[in-house]
C-alpha cells in the first residue's frame, strides 16, 4: 500500500507545478554601467534585452526612472517578438535639463523592460559635468531729450550648475569716443546675477553705444545697446491776461510741446509753483496778487528765464452831488476804456472810462447809501470796493428882504376898480380836463410801457431798458444797425451780424433794468 501511495503522489505533483512553456522571462542589461553629460547634452545608453523563456515575447516597454528633477526621460517600445533565448539591442536617452541644472555629480539611474508578464531592472550611473552658461543683458532706452538724467542698467545672469568665475566689463561710447571703460573679475553662483546700475548725469547731444561682455572658463559672450540724446528747437510765449499767466511752449513747426517744466516765483514772496505744459504745450497760471513773476523754463536742457508784470487797478471816488466820479490808476498813469460796475440798491449801472481814466455814474439810476463798484480789464487784475453815497442836501432860498428907502415927489392916483362877478367857470373846468390828461398820460407811460435810455461814451454804446411798473415785459427785442467789435449784456441773448446788433430778453419782472454795453469798431 505504501508502494502504491507513494506512487499516486509522484504522478499528482507534475500537475501543481507551472508548465515551463508560460515561462517568457526577460532579462536587460545596460552596455555600460556609466555614461557622462552636461546640461543640454542628450545622453545615450545601450542596451540588451534577452529571452529566457520558453515562448516568444513582443510588445516590451524600456524606461528610465531615476530623479525627478535636471532630467527628461525617454519611453521605447520594443515590438518584437523576441524568440527563446534571443537578444535584441537598442538605445535609450536621457536629457540632462539646462533649465535649473543639477550640480554636477554622479547619479544613478535603473534600466526597465517590462511585458505584461515579466519585469527586469538593472543600475546605470550617469555622470553630470560641470556646465557653463550664462546671459547678458542692458536695460536702456532709445531716446532721451537733452538736459534729463539717463539711467542703464547692466545685468549677468548664471545659468550654470556650479559656480563659474571670469572677467567681465563695459564700455560706453560717445558716437566715437570712449567716455567709460571698466574690467574686473567676478565669480557667480548657480542662479545668481551681477548687477550694474550706471548713471549718466544729463549727457550730451549725440549717439551713444554701451557695450557689455564677459568670460567664464573660456566661454565669451557680448551685448550692445544704442541710444541718442537730442535737443528740440523750443520757444515759448508769456503774457498776463484775464487773470492768469498764459504759456506756450512750440517746436519749430509751431506745434504744442507737453512735458516743458516751469516754474513761476512772485518776487518777494518766496512763493514758487512748479507747472508742466499740458499735451498742446500750455499753461494756465491764475494769480491773485500784483507783483512780478519770476518764470524758469527747462527748455531740452537750455534755461531760460523771464518776468511777467502783473498789475492791479487802483480807484479815485469821490461824489459830486447826484454824480459818482471815479478814476483809474494803473501802475502810474491813469487807464483808459476800463469797464466801471457800480451796483446799489435801486440796480446796476455801467461805465468806460475815457481818455483819463474817468467815468461818470449818475446816483439816481442804483440809488445812495453802500455801492459795490468794480473795475475790469483783461490786461489788469480786477479791483471791487465800496463806496458809501449820500444824498444830496436840498436848500431853500429864503426871500431877500430890503429897507425901504424915503421917496419923494410920488404922486398918488385913485383908480375905480369894478367890481367882479362868479369866476369863470368853463374856464376852470377847462383847465381840470387838461391836467387830468396830462397826468393820465404820463402815468400809463411810467406803470404799463417799458422805458429805454441809450448813450454813446468814448468807443461805447450803452442801453439801458426799464420794464412798466405794474407789469413785466415779455418778449423784449432791440435792434439796431452799428459797427460793433463786441456786445454784452446783463440778461439775454446778445447777436452781432451783418452789421446789426440784436438784444433779446425773453422776461424782465416789473420795474427791473437790463444793460447793453457795446463795443464799438
Amino acid at each position: 500500500m505504501k508502494v502504491k501511495a507513494m506512487i499516486i503522489i509522484l504522478l499528482l505533483i507534475p500537475l501543481f507545478l507551472p508548465g515551463t512553456a508560460a515561462q517568457s522571462p526577460i532579462v536587460i542589461k545596460a552596455l555600460t554601467d556609466k555614461v557622462s553629460g552636461a546640461p543640454g547634452d542628450v545622453v545615450k545608453i545601450p542596451f540588451q534585452l534577452i529571452n529566457l523563456g520558453s515562448a516568444n515575447v513582443s510588445n516590451i516597454t524600456v524606461y528610465v526612472t531615476g530623479p525627478s528633477q535636471g532630467f527628461l526621460y525617454e519611453t521605447r517600445i520594443i515590438p518584437g517578438p523576441i524568440k527563446p533565448n534571443e537578444s535584441v539591442s537598442g538605445i535609450i536617452t536621457v536629457q540632462i535639463s539646462s533649465i535649473n541644472p543639477v550640480s554636477p555629480g554622479d547619479y544613478k539611474l535603473k534600466l526597465v523592460a517590462q511585458s505584461n508578464i515579466s519585469y527586469s531592472e538593472t543600475e546605470v550611473t550617469i555622470h553630470v559635468g560641470t556646465y557653463v552658461n550664462f546671459d547678458l543683458s542692458i536695460g536702456v532706452g532709445e531716446r532721451y531729450i537733452y538736459g534729463n538724467n539717463i539711467t542703464a542698467s547692466l545685468r549677468i545672469a548664471s545659468r550654470s550648475n556650479g559656480v563659474i568665475i571670469g572677467r567681465i566689463g563695459y564700455t560706453l561710447y560717445l558716437n566715437d569716443t570712449v567716455l567709460q571703460s571698466i574690467e574686473t573679475v567676478i565669480f557667480l553662483q548657480p542662479g545668481e546675477s551681477w548687477y550694474k546700475i550706471l548713471n549718466l548725469t544729463k549727457p550730451a547731444v549725440g549717439q551713444y553705444t554701451l557695450r557689455l561682455w564677459a568670460n567664464f572658463a573660456g566661454h565669451y559672450k557680448s551685448t550692445t545697446a544704442k541710444f541718442i540724446v537730442y535737443q528740440r528747437k523750443l520757444k515759448y510765449r508769456a503774457y498776463f491776461e484775464n487773470g492768469a499767466i498764459h504759456i506756450i511752449v512750440t517746436d519749430k513747426n509751431g506745434s504744442g510741446v507737453g512735458g516743458i517744466t516751469v516754474k513761476a516765483t512772485l518776487a518777494g514772496s518766496g512763493e514758487t509753483s512748479t507747472l508742466v505744459t499740458a499735451p498742446d504745450g500750455t499753461i494756465v497760471y491764475p494769480v491773485e496778487k500784483a507783483g512780478l513773476y519770476q518764470l524758469t523754463l527747462n527748455l531740452d536742457g537750455k534755461v531760460v528765464t523771464d518776468v511777467i508784470p502783473v498789475h492791479q487797478l487802483a480807484l479815485d471816488i469821490s461824489q459830486d452831488g447826484k454824480e459818482l466820479w471815479i478814476r483809474v490808476r494803473g501802475p502810474e498813469n491813469p487807464v483808459p476804456n476800463i469797464t466801471i460796475t457800480v451796483s446799489g440798491p435801486l440796480g446796476k449801472s455801467y461805465a468806460v472810462t475815457n481818455a483819463s481814466g474817468e467815468a461818470i455814474i449818475n446816483l439816481t439810476g442804483v440809488g445812495y447809501g453802500t455801492l459795490l463798484i468794480s473795475a475790469e480789464s483783461t490786461q489788469y487784475l480786477s479791483t471791487h470796493t465800496s463806496f458809501n453815497a449820500k444824498p444830496p442836501v436840498t436848500t431853500t432860498t429864503l426871500p431877500t428882504t430890503t429897507t425901504p428907502q424915503p421917496v419923494s415927489n410920488i404922486t398918488l392916483s385913485t383908480t375905480t376898480i369894478p367890481k367882479t362877478g362868479r369866476p369863470n367857470m368853463v374856464g376852470l373846468a377847462l383847465l381840470m380836463f387838461l391836467s387830468a390828461v396830462i397826468l393820465a398820460g404820463t402815468s400809463y407811460v411810467a406803470f404799463f410801457t417799458p422805458t429805454i435810455h441809450e448813450e454813446e461814451l468814448d468807443h461805447h454804446y450803452f442801453v439801458k431798458v426799464h420794464s412798466p411798473r405794474l407789469r413785466g415785459l415779455e418778449n423784449f427785442r432791440y435792434e439796431r444797425g452799428i459797427s460793433a467789435v463786441d456786445a454784452k449784456a446783463t440778461k439775454g441773448r446778445v447777436s452781432i451780424s451783418d452789421g446789426k446788433v440784436v438784444w433779446e430778453i425773453e422776461h424782465l419782472k416789473p420795474s427791473e433794468e437790463a444793460y447793453l454795453q457795446i463795443r464799438l469798431g
